[in-house]
């Protein structure tokens, strides 16, 4: 596989627009090598026969890990009409394909030898790690190249949500709008499935030639997993990076079996994150009330307590003295009159 990045060891050309078709393929390398030889082989067939409409000098096939990645130098028509024919012709394959439209270059290293690096490169093999099995997702700017070739074209692809990376950087999904594409799909359903039989074949032929095993069952049949949601009052649901929605109104969501990351964002509290394997068509409930957080109640404050002064000792009230009692009064005589009279005139 060519490096995202050339090392200080390569020669690298000018670089030039280009749309890129990354085909991975999931939990590959859990697989047993004969497994993986087999599946191998039967995505090297489906690429083989998905790009003989195109030029040779205007397609390039790549190795990137778990897959290969597709180069079309031709119009993003040609490579989203491309990236559809593999999608139907994947069959059981765990396929996910990323799209993107973003600048290549070729360059020669002395250890890996010539091939193609770029940012390009580099954001379809991100895109492809945010696909689930069977689905196709496309950049932002694949999404914009392909209004301004065929605007007609472009209602193809509705936006589909955003997706984080290990480095911290968000990319614009965009994914097929299944209605607008019915119409044109057709042909490829027809393609798809003339194609299968000849990638089961080759798959098979391949096998046989290089290990000399008894062959595999089939697999049994692979059903999404259900997620019922019941989130109080209101939190935004992530599966593994990408925004799903808000959960109410979203009540459940579906995943390809396998470990998932879940997590529920509340602007106003800590998020809920849970790590999950599911199987094949098994379901459960995530229950969780996002609930504020109480404040710390404070504490009173210390009262002081007055000291209280010595108790003095109780002040004697001193006794009054005893009133003199007037005599009785008695009745004046006329007498007695004349000498007041007297006494008042100076006699």
């Amino acid at each position: 596989m060519a490096a995202p990045a050339a090392d200080p060891g390569s020669t690298a050309s000018q670089p030039t627009l280009a749309s890129v078709i990354v085909l991975k393929l999931r939990e590959f390398t859990r697989q047993p090598v004969i497994e993986q030889v087999r599946l191998m082989a039967s995505l090297e067939s489906l690429v083989r026969v998905a790009i003989e409409p195109l030029p040779a000098a205007g397609r390039a096939v790549l190795d990137v890990p778990d897959g290969l990645a597709l180069v079309v130098l031709g119009s993003p028509g040609q490579a989203l009409d491309l990236a559809l024919r593999a999608q139907a012709a994947a069959a059981n394959l765990p396929l996910c394909i990323g799209v993107n439209h973003g600048p290549v270059k070729a360059a020669s290293q002395a250890l890996r030898g010539p091939g193609l690096v770029g940012d390009g490169l580099a954001s379809g093999v991100t895109l492809a790690n945010a696909a689930a099995p069977g689905r196709l997702v496309a950049s932002r700017s694949f999404q914009e190249a392909l209004k301004d070739a065929a605007p007609a074209r472009a209602a193809e692809l509705r936006r589909a949500g955003v997706y984080t990376d290990a480095n911290v950087r968000t990319h614009e999904l965009f994914a097929l709008d299944r209605r607008t594409v019915l119409v044109r799909r057709w042909p490829l359903i027809a393609f798809g499935t003339l194609t299968v039989a000849v990638i089961l074949g080759a798959g098979f032929a391949a096998r046989h030639a290089r290990l000399d095993v008894p062959p595999i069952p089939e697999p049994p049949p692979v059903h999404p997993a259900v997620i019922h949601l019941d989130i109080k009052p209101r939190g935004d649901v992530y599966t593994d990076g990408v925004l799903q929605g808000s959960s109410p109104p979203l009540m459940e969501i579906e995943v390809y079996p396998g470990p998932h990351t879940i997590e529920v964002r509340n602007a106003t509290n800590p998020p809920l994150r849970l790590e999950l394997s599911l199987g094949s068509g098994e379901k459960m409930t995530i229950s969780h009330s996002f609930v504020a957080p109480k404040p710390q109640a404070a504490s009173p404050p210390r009262k002081s307590t007055p000291k209280t002064a010595p108790k003095s000792a109780p002040k004697s009230t001193p006794k009054s003295a005893p009133k003199k009692e007037k005599p009785p009064e008695r009745n004046k005589t006329p007498g007695d009159y004349w000498r007041q009279f007297r006494r008042d005139v100076g006699f």
